[in-house]
């Protein structure tokens, strides 16, 4: 908005003195005189009576001074919103995933994102559910994305989408003719009640998938033959393609796994033991607008990335 005209008048209006007005601003006193002569040409009468070195509102002056002077606080009140705006646009936002998620989840996520708001510094954090968690609430991390199970009370969510855990076995295992098909899955159902006596590849502790492998061996009654801890889920799928175990992984890490030698992927209960997964943020914290921007790109995202 370019309201010179409105505010060299309502200036000189206010100060009743050329030499005042000028310095306040910061023109030359001939260059002001010529600019309101102008003015009071182009309007076709005068704004201001000089009495000596003093000008007076004529009384078309003093209506003029009532509207610019509306004029100049919209202007104002416009430029506030714009700083404003300015501000919520720019910024940082910082991201919390585990680490192979976020391999194969955030290169989507960003490539729009960073197009749309390049003004804004999105950090990536990397670590396990234990890490991300301490910092989320240490204010370390404005965003998170994990399970839905794993959301404490502190937490506000928006759901992603659904993430089915699989079970996974060599292409050459004996289990994979005990394999039955699933009508409308991806992926046949193999029962955990057969991995009985087998080597079985489980996550760490620390990692929120431990959790449901844990569940699904209790819930099946499996006597693993020999437990194997990996914190990679790729690993587990490369050590599992080469015969040495069994395991199981997340839907959407085995989209992306290639390996030479094959591993076949079943469904054991997708309603008893897939995964919500969400984006999470602490409930006392007012997202901004690129933060909002951010979980609306993940929900595009997740849905190709947690498609069946």
């Amino acid at each position: 908005m370019d309201l010179k005209e409105q505010k060299y008048v309502c200036t000189l209006a206010e100060c009743k003195s050329l030499t005042r007005a000028s310095e306040r601003l910061y023109i030359s006193q001939p260059a002001l005189s010529l600019y309101i002569n102008n003015v009071e040409k182009n309007l076709g009468a005068p704004l201001f009576e000089r009495n000596g070195r003093k000008f007076e509102l004529t009384w078309l002056g003093k209506q003029y001074v009532e509207k610019a002077s509306q004029m100049l606080e919209l202007e104002r009140q416009f430029e506030a919103v714009m700083r404003r705006t300015e501000q919520e646009n720019a910024g940082q936002v910082r991201i919390g995933i585990a680490q192979r998620r976020g391999i194969w989840f955030l290169p989507a996520v960003l490539s729009v994102y960073e197009r749309e708001w390049p003004q804004v510094d999105v950090v990536i954090r990397e670590g396990n559910l234990a890490d991300l968690t301490i910092m989320l609430k240490n204010r370390e991390l404005d965003l998170v994305v994990l399970s839905q199970s794993d959301v404490t009370p502190e937490m506000e969510a928006v759901p992603l989408g659904m993430e089915d855990f699989l079970l996974m076995v060599s292409g050459d295992h004996r289990l994979n003719e005990k394999a039955i098909p699933v009508e409308g899955s991806e992926f046949d159902f193999l029962d955990p009640h057969l991995l009985s006596g087998e080597t079985i590849f489980l996550n760490t502790e620390m990692q929120s998938a431990r959790r449901v492998e844990e569940k699904i061996l209790k819930d099946y009654k499996v006597k693993p033959g020999r437990i194997r801890v990996v914190r990679n889920m790729e690993l587990g799928a490369q050590l599992v393609a080469e015969g040495l175990g069994v395991g199981f992984i997340r839907q959407g890490y085995q989209k992306n796994i290639h390996y030479p030698k094959p591993v076949k992927y079943y469904t054991i209960d997708v309603s008893k033991y897939g995964q919500d997964v969400v984006v999470a943020y602490r409930q006392d914290v007012e997202l901004t607008r690129p933060m909002r921007a951010m979980i609306m790109q993940m929900k595009d995202a997740a849905e190709e990335y947690l498609k069946p």
